[in-house]
């Protein structure tokens, strides 16, 4: 188990977990009309995105500071500590990498992961792994991913942006997603002095293959995931009292997470709460794990769950128990949080609320 005793986050809503609680629960979507550069080419327009152009390492340097600061490590403690990366690889990451840890007085930059949307998840395990089975005592974990012309370009010559300018997750009429900015560091440590946002108790990592860009129907990726997950922590899927959904808005994506939530939490599944926020913060791409795992400890700090905004009505092929209507309360202390990428990778983590 890993306690997170350090979070800090920013999205299109604000810098900082409030700002992110804020815009959660106005279920306001943060995606507004792109102005970081021209979209006149493309099917689609809109994106959830910070004021001008924010420097990735400069931001996640801020992030980091501030996530050590809340956790109360010295100088000495960060010394020790190793970084964890998720970010979108560019012929320069690795150089960059290790300068960021330098900057923040971290002892190494130890791996940066690059498996897309999943990228971050898959941080947080690799951590989370590191200080369940090895002598270290502390990891931090941080992850960015802003939206850029070549990137929505992308994804919208591609066909995946919902040219609606609206994301739908597991509703009938979805059209895609939409994406955000995010980026955000959190320090997990064996033990420590600050009050956890939460523990991770478990974790599953998976790579089904099916398909380079869909997932498999049955969703068996992600049931796998979830499935190890539990196994891991030792839980079975009627304690799980939310998941938090990959869930893009994308036909198949959304239709094979359905199946695989309804099959790996079996007989519980159609009766857990289920929502994506990537509906309110947009899709944060290689950050979106850790913004999400952010947004589950929120929730449960708050007592109420994140809607699945923009809902227009069932679909057949995703028979959930979605959270439409604001104030409802978690069923338990404990959470999952799913995400996917291309090429079939998929990891869950298990998250248990102090």
């Amino acid at each position: 188990m890993a306690r997170v005793t350090g979070l800090s986050v920013l999205t299109a809503y604000g810098r900082g977990p409030d700002a992110l609680w804020k815009g959660l629960t106005s279920a306001t979507p943060a995606a507004t009309p792109v102005t970081r550069f021209d979209t006149a080419r493309h099917r689609a327009h809109h994106a959830a995105t910070v004021p001008g152009t924010p420097d990735l390492f400069t931001e996640l340097a801020h992030l980091i500071g501030e996530s050590c600061d809340q956790a109360e490590l010295s100088p000495a403690d960060r010394a020790a500590t190793p970084l964890v990366l998720a970010l979108h690889a560019g012929p320069d990451t690795a150089a960059l990498a290790v300068e960021l840890a330098g900057s923040c007085g971290l002892r190494e930059a130890l791996t940066v992961h690059t498996a897309a949307c999943a990228a971050s998840n898959t941080a947080v395990a690799e951590a989370s792994h590191l200080i369940a089975a090895t002598d270290e005592r502390r990891a931090v974990v941080a992850g960015a991913s802003f939206v850029d012309a070549s990137m929505f370009a992308a994804f919208d010559s591609a066909g995946i942006i919902a040219p609606s300018g609206v994301c739908r997750p597991f509703s009938a009429g979805r059209d895609g997603p939409v994406l955000g900015d995010g980026a955000a560091a959190v320090v997990l440590e064996h033990t420590g002095t600050a009050p956890p946002w939460a523990v991770v108790r478990g974790w599953g990592n998976t790579a089904e293959a099916h398909h380079v860009c869909r997932p498999h129907p049955e969703g068996r990726g992600p049931a796998a995931a979830v499935a190890t997950a539990l196994r891991r922590a030792g839980l079975t899927g009627d304690r799980i009292g939310y998941v938090n959904a990959h869930a893009t808005a994308t036909p198949a994506f959304d239709a094979g997470e359905a199946a695989a939530i309804v099959s790996a939490l079996a007989p519980h599944g159609v009766r857990t709460p289920v929502s994506s926020t990537k509906a309110l913060h947009g899709h944060c791409l290689e950050a979106s794990g850790l913004v999400e795992l952010a947004v589950c400890a929120l929730a449960f700090r708050h007592g109420e769950l994140p809607v699945n905004a923009n809902h227009l009505g069932p679909d057949d092929d995703c028979p959930l128990d979605l959270v439409l209507d604001p104030g409802r309360a978690p069923q338990s202390r404990y959470a999952l949080s799913l995400n996917s990428g291309f090429g079939g990778v998929c990891t869950a983590l298990l998250l248990a609320m102090p």
